[in-house]
């Protein structure tokens, strides 16, 4: 094995110690640590004059994997080995300086040793402070038991082949410099593997005070002493309109979360907090989080909180000041928002959309329908539809399921309306929904306005003339693509543009004269039935019969017009 010379001897009374970097170790169970932490740079020990006087054998290089070997020294300076440090047989510890660390600093130790007795490692502030360990250390020998303590307890085992089976965490709650302290017996035969990772930041609040802020997209890691800790402490963010926020809050040693919105109580748990925000202006809010009173060999000395807040920007749609916008009446609009397969947007969580669905004058009436597709719409409990006008102002309710309507009256203003769509835990569909779709959100608006034309009616593109009747022979198939119509709307209307969508209808006698293969039943008709497919075919049984085929404007339901149909016998 290689050495390097790690430190020159200037006294004869010391305990050599070589330090070999050996690199990431295939071995050690650090590994996984080492991406996440960051390893500072920091000040020599020997470069400040304001520092506590003490005689450190060297300094560890963070992140490093390391092994030390240790030796007594016999008396004989001539004898001693370069890559070695020796001490007197008296000495019972090893101060390795680690670096200036600000407070909030996560200190992480691997550790394992050889040939020393009632080892333990320590971390040592040069103020004399001792790091409180974050998790339980083995109480004894057998391993059984463990309690929380101000130190690591190493296992046994140094040599090239040992893996870290032990590792302990500690936490700066000062600026300072800090340095590792291994107490124990010592002999020529000592030695001990060593990794230490240092985040200068990963704690951002240490309990000094009772109220903090963080930013968006940001990530707020806490610690507090039980014993010492704020009763509450109270994490202060905001968001404006056009953001979505999506807020997790996780920890331990925490007995109550509350999310506030000013005066006002969001939520709370017990456990976490896991939601999504989206605020109509802009909005200030508070995450109250209650540590445990006391500690106890159950909590050990430490409550922790981490807060993670996610600002996505809205798409259009999701909020008043973009909304989306119909192009026409009678006609479905379609908005497809981006697939959420890694849980980016949140559908499942919160689904909300804003359609501006035209300019209305005082006696106008509209009828208003909304769906969706690829997501769970079977809980009405959970989804609202509102109509609002232009100061946002709620006019009108419509049913989810069956949409509804709205007539602008002398109470309410002229101007834009706009749907307002909400709807919270809803279910990805699975079943049915190629992979394509699933995760997508699509959401679906459709405006009628009964009154909107003024005329409507079939039309003979070949004779320039309307028409009022067909004739078919038995078996013909009378497509509905094959109509044209001509539409007239008043001209008070604010649209530029009409749907020009049908929809079908026949009165119940003309069943028995007119059908397709869904074989609609007269006896079981009410006045009229909707011709949900796209053509109907003559039968025999209309012969010398008069049949009619209705046509009704989706754009206007109020208007219609009626074809007749005379249905002869078919030629040989």
């Amino acid at each position: 094995m290689q050495f390097k010379k790690l430190l020159s001897l200037s006294a004869a009374l010391f305990i050599t110690v070589a330090l070999t970097a050996c690199g990431d170790d295939s071995s050690s169970s650090a590994s996984d640590e080492e991406s996440s932490s960051s390893v500072p740079s920091f000040k020599s020990s020997s470069s400040l004059s304001t520092r506590a006087d003490i005689d450190y054998k060297d300094t560890v290089h963070l992140g490093d994997t390391l092994r030390i070997y240790l030796e007594l020294f016999k008396g004989d300076s001539s004898k001693m080995d370069e890559s070695e440090i020796y001490l007197d047989s008296m000495a019972t510890t090893l101060p390795m300086y680690l670096g200036e660390f600000p407070k909030g600093s996560r200190i992480k130790v691997f550790a394992s040793t050889s040939n020393i007795e009632s080892e333990q490692i320590r971390i040592k502030s040069e103020y004399g402070d001792y790091l409180q360990a974050i998790k339980a250390a083995p109480k004894t020998a057998a391993r059984k038991d463990s309690v929380y303590r101000n130190s690591l307890i190493p296992s046994f085992g140094a040599d090239s082949s040992a893996t870290f089976r032990d590792s302990n965490t500690f936490v700066t709650f000062n600026d300072s410099h800090y340095f590792l302290e291994v107490e124990g017996e010592f002999s020529d035969e000592s030695s001990m593997k060593l990794k230490v990772l240092v985040d200068t930041s990963y704690y951002k609040y240490t309990g000094e005070d009772e109220k903090i802020s963080m930013k968006m997209n940001d990530t707020l890691r806490g610690i507090l002493l039980i014993d010492n800790a704020p009763k509450e402490v109270s994490i202060a963010f905001s968001a404006s309109e056009g953001y979505s926020v999506n807020l997790t809050t996780v920890g331990e040693n925490i007995i109550l979360y509350k999310l506030t919105d000013g005066d006002k109580e969001l939520g709370s748990s017990k456990t976490n907090l896991d939601t999504m925000l989206v605020p109509n202006d802009s909005v200030n809010w508070s995450i109250k989080i209650k540590p445990e009173s006391f500690s106890s060999i159950w909590t050990g000395p430490y409550a922790f909180f981490e807060t993670i807040t996610k600002a996505r920007e809205l798409e259009q749609g999701e909020y008043f000041s973009n909304p989306d916008s119909i192009m026409y009446p009678g006609e479905a609009y379609e908005r497809t928002r981006p697939k959420d397969d890694i849980g980016t947007y949140k559908y499942n969580l919160r689904q909300e959309q804003f359609v501006w669905i035209g300019d209305y004058k005082k006696g106008d009436s509209v009828i208003v329908k909304h769906w969706i597709q690829n997501y769970n719409d079977e809980n009405f409990q959970n989804v609202s539809i509102e109509i609002l006008d232009k100061k946002k102002k709620s006019q009108a309710t419509i049913s989810s399921a069956y949409g509804g309507s709205f007539t602008v009256n002398e109470d309410m203003p002229e101007g834009p309306y706009y749907l307002h769509y909400l709807r919270l835990n809803s279910d990805p569909l699975d079943q049915g929904i190629p992979d394509s779709l699933r995760y997508v959100l699509q959401l679906y608006t459709m405006v009628q306005q009964p009154g909107l034309l003024k005329e409507m009616k079939f039309y003979d593109s070949e004779k320039d003339a309307t028409l009022k009747e067909k004739v078919l022979a038995v078996g013909d198939t009378m497509r509905f693509e094959d109509f044209d119509f001509t539409m007239t709307a008043h001209s008070k209307t604010s649209w530029k543009v009409i749907g020009s969508d049908i929809a079908w209808f026949v009165p119940c006698k003309t069943l028995d004269y007119l059908n397709n293969s869904s074989n609609y039943k007269s006896e079981t008709c009410d006045e009229e039935q909707e011709i949900s497919s796209n053509y109907l075919i003559a039968l025999e049984d209309g012969i010398g019969e008069k049949a009619e085929l209705i046509a009704q404007s989706v754009a206007d339901p109020s208007m219609r017009d009626t074809l007749t149909i005379t249905i002869i016998a078919k030629a040989d």
